[in-house]
C-alpha cells in the first residue's frame, strides 16, 4: 500500500510503519527521562530548590509542554498531509498533560497548558465551530479536574487510567473537530497501539515512582527520628539548626534554642533499672512534643542524646519574661510526672539552659554552646532552675 504526499510524492507502507515505530521509541525514551527527571527533582534536598522548587518545576513544565505544542506546529504545518499518518505528538500530550498534572498539581503549569491549547486552536481552527468550543471547554475541564484531583487519582491506578482515558477522546475529538478525520483503518491501529503503550508505561512507571519516592521520604524521616522517643534526633537538631541560621542570616528571622537535662537521671537508671529510665525519658519527650506541637509560634522537640532534650523556638525570645515563661512552663510540667516503680514514687525535674540568635554569632553552633553553657550553670547552681544566656532564674 502507499500513500499520496502533496501530489509529488508516494509515501509506502513499510516507511509508515518505519517511522511511527521510531517515533514511538523516541516517545517512550522522552517520557521515561521527562518522569525520571521529575522524580530526581523531587528528591533534591539542595536549599536553593526546596526554596523556589514550585517556581522551577513550573518553568520546567511550561517548557517541556511549547516542546510538545511546538512539535504539533511543525507536523501540522511543514507536512500537513503526513498529518494523518500517526499523530506522535499528541499522545505525548495527552499523557504528559494528564500525569503531570496528577503528580505535581502546579496551578501556573497546568494555566500554561490551557494557554498553550488555546493558541494552538485559535491559529489553526479557521472557523471556530461549535463542537470546537465543546471540546475545547471540555479538555479545559478534564485538565483542571486532573490537577484537583491529582493526589487521589495517585492512590487509585483504575481512576488513573479512567482519567487518561478521558483525556484521550477528549483531545482526540478536539483536534478531529481543526484537522479531516483519518479514515484509514491502519492510522487508528498506530495511534490507539501506540497511546496504549505509552499511557501503561506512563501511569505505571508514574505510580511505581511515586511509591519508591514516598518509601524514601519515608526511611529518610525515620532516620531523623530517635528510636526511643520518637523525637527528633542531634542530625536532625543539626540541621535544622543550619537551616535557623542561614535564615536567621539571610531574613533576620530570630529563634532560640533551650536545653534541657533530666536531673539525677543516672540515680534512676542505678535504682531501678534502665527499662524504668526509657520510660522517664519517653514521658519527658512526650511532654516537649506536646509543648512544641501546641505552641503558636513554630517549635521542634529533639533528644539530642542521653537524657538531653532540645527545642528550637522560631521566635524572638530575647525577652527575659518571655524566655523564663516558656522554660518554667515546660519544667513545671515535667516536675507534676509520677512514676511508681516497684513500691517507689518517683519525681523528675529537669535543668534548663537557653540561647537567643545574635548578629555576633559567627558560626551556626555558637547558640548551641551558649545554651549548653547556660545548661550547665543550671545544674552547678541547684538544678531544677533556668538559666537565659548566664543568668539563673530560681523557678521555684
Amino acid at each position: 500500500m502507499i500513500y499520496p504526499y502533496r501530489g509529488a510524492f508516494t509515501i509506502k507502507t513499510s516507511v509508515i510503519w518505519a517511522s511511527f515505530i521510531l517515533s514511538l521509541i523516541t516517545n517512550i525514551i522522552v517520557l521515561s527521562g521527562t518522569i525520571s527527571f521529575l522524580i530526581w527533582l523531587e528528591q533534591l534536598s539542595n536549599t536553593w530548590i526546596n526554596r523556589f522548587r514550585p517556581q522551577v518545576e513550573t518553568v520546567l513544565c511550561t517548557i517541556y509542554f511549547t516542546y510538545l505544542w511546538g512539535e504539533s506546529w511543525l507536523n501540522s504545518s511543514v507536512a500537513p498531509a503526513a498529518f494523518g499518518m500517526h499523530w506522535a505528538f499528541l499522545n505525548m500530550l495527552i499523557i504528559s498533560s494528564f500525569l503531570l498534572n496528577v503528580y505535581l498539581n502546579l496551578p501556573f503549569a497546568t494555566a500554561a497548558q490551557v494557554v498553550l491549547m488555546i493558541a494552538y486552536i485559535w491559529h489553526y481552527s479557521k472557523q471556530m465551530s461549535f463542537f470546537t468550543v465543546i471540546y475545547s471547554l471540555a479538555f479545559i475541564a478534564v485538565v483542571f479536574a486532573s490537577y484537583h484531583w491529582g493526589t487521589k487519582l495517585l492512590q487509585h491506578p483504575v481512576m488513573m487510567y479512567l482519567g487518561m482515558d478521558t483525556m484521550a477522546v477528549v483531545s482526540f475529538a478536539l483536534i478531529m473537530s481543526i484537522f479531516s478525520v483519518p479514515t484509514d483503518p491502519y492510522f487508528w491501529l498506530r495511534q490507539l497501539a501506540s497511546l496504549e503503550i505509552l499511557s501503561v508505561l506512563g501511569v505505571e512507571y508514574t505510580l511505581a515512582s511515586n511509591r519508591l519516592l514516598a518509601h524514601t521520604n519515608q526511611v529518610t524521616e525515620l532516620a531523623k527520628l530517635d528510636g526511643l522517643t520518637q523525637l527528633y534526633n542531634f542530625s536532625k537538631f543539626d540541621k535544622d539548626l543550619n537551616a535557623a541560621y542561614e535564615n536567621f542570616q539571610t531574613n533576620q528571622e530570630p529563634y532560640a534554642v533551650f536545653e534541657f537535662d533530666i536531673d539525677h537521671f543516672k540515680q534512676i537508671n542505678d535504682s531501678f533499672g534502665h527499662l524504668a529510665g526509657n520510660t522517664v525519658l519517653k514521658a519527658v519527650a512526650q511532654e516537649l512534643a506536646h509543648f512544641a506541637a501546641s505552641t503558636p509560634y513554630q517549635s521542634n522537640a529533639y533528644r539530642i542524646g542521653g537524657e538531653e532534650f532540645c527545642l528550637i523556638v522560631r521566635e524572638d525570645c530575647s525577652s527575659y519574661e518571655f524566655a523564663t515563661g516558656l522554660a518554667n512552663h515546660i519544667r513545671q510540667r515535667i516536675s507534676q510526672l509520677a512514676f511508681k516503680f516497684g513500691n517507689s514514687f518517683v519525681h523528675v525535674t529537669v535543668s534548663v539552659g537557653q540561647a537567643n540568635s545574635r548578629p555576633d554569632q559567627y558560626n551556626v553552633h555558637d547558640i548551641y554552646k551558649l545554651a549548653d553553657r547556660s545548661l550547665y550553670l543550671s545544674k552547678q547552681r541547684g538544678r531544677d532552675r533556668v538559666t537565659l544566656e548566664g543568668c539563673t532564674v530560681n523557678g521555684r
